[in-house]
C-alpha cells in the first residue's frame, strides 16, 4: 500500500529515471522485478526510496542521461551571451572551485580540477546552445531528471550545491565580461539569469520527487 508521506513517480517518470522504455518498466513492475504499487484507480506508482534501495542492491546507478520532451519556452536569442559563456569555460571552472581560506567547512568536498572542468563543460555548453537558439528545448526536463537521479542516489545535497556553484560562477563571469566591455545583447544578462532560474527550478522539482510545489522561475523575454 502506498504511504501518502513518501515520494512517488509515475511509470514514465520511473522509466526515464532508470533509463528504460515505458513498456519495459511496466513489464518489470508487473513481473515483480522492481518494487511497484497500485493506486485505488489501478495506476502504477513507484516510491523514490524503494527505487533507490533497488538500484543500490542491483549495483545499477541511474544513467547519466534520460530521454525528455522538449520545453515549449521560447525567448529572445542571445548568441553574443552564448559566446561569452563558451569562451569563459576555464574561468567558470576556476571560479566554481574558489573557497575562502579559513572559511566555513564545505558540506561536500570540492571536485578535482578535471572533474570540475567536466561538470562546467556539461553545464555551460547546453546553456549556451539554449541562449543561442532562444529556446530551452530539453534543458529544463533534463535538469528535473538530474534532480530525480540525485534523489534516488541519495545525493540531493551534492546535486544542489554543484548547480549553485556552476550557475553562480557562470553568471559572475558573464557580469565580469560585460563590465569589461564585452558586446552583448540588451537583454542578454537578464535572459541568462532567467534561464538559470528555470533550470534550477527544474532541478528542485526533481529533488522534491515531483510532489513539492516549486515557485515559478521569472519570465523570460519572449519573442
Amino acid at each position: 500500500m502506498l504511504d501518502p508521506g513518501r515520494r512517488t513517480l509515475t511509470t514514465g517518470e520511473a522509466a526515464a529515471l532508470i533509463g528504460v522504455s515505458v513498456p519495459t518498466m511496466r513489464l518489470w513492475a508487473d513481473s515483480g522485478r522492481v518494487p511497484c504499487h497500485r493506486t485505488d484507480g489501478g495506476h502504477r506508482r513507484f516510491e523514490v526510496e524503494e527505487l533507490r534501495d533497488w538500484l543500490r542492491s542491483a549495483g545499477a546507478p541511474p544513467p547519466r542521461s534520460v530521454r525528455a520532451a522538449p520545453s515549449e519556452v521560447d525567448f529572445i536569442p542571445c548568441p553574443k551571451m552564448a559566446r561569452i559563456l563558451t569562451d569563459a569555460i576555464d574561468a567558470i571552472t576556476a571560479r566554481s572551485l574558489l573557497h575562502e581560506e579559513g572559511g566555513p567547512d564545505l558540506p561536500v568536498p570540492l571536485p578535482t580540477e578535471a572533474r570540475a572542468l567536466e561538470d562546467t563543460t556539461r553545464y555551460v555548453r547546453p546553456l549556451a546552445r539554449a541562449l543561442e537558439l532562444g529556446r530551452l528545448g530539453q534543458l529544463e526536463e533534463r535538469a528535473e531528471a538530474a534532480g530525480l537521479r540525485g534523489t534516488v542516489r541519495g545525493q540531493e545535497v551534492d546535486v544542489l550545491i554543484r548547480d549553485r556553484r556552476l550557475s553562480t560562477a557562470a553568471a559572475a563571469e558573464a557580469e565580469i565580461a560585460i563590465a569589461g566591455g564585452a558586446d552583448v545583447e540588451e537583454y542578454g544578462l537578464a535572459t541568462l539569469h532567467s534561464v538559470i532560474e528555470h533550470l534550477t527550478a527544474g532541478l528542485v522539482r526533481g529533488l522534491a520527487g515531483l510532489e513539492t510545489a516549486v515557485p515559478d522561475p521569472p519570465d523570460l523575454p519572449l519573442e
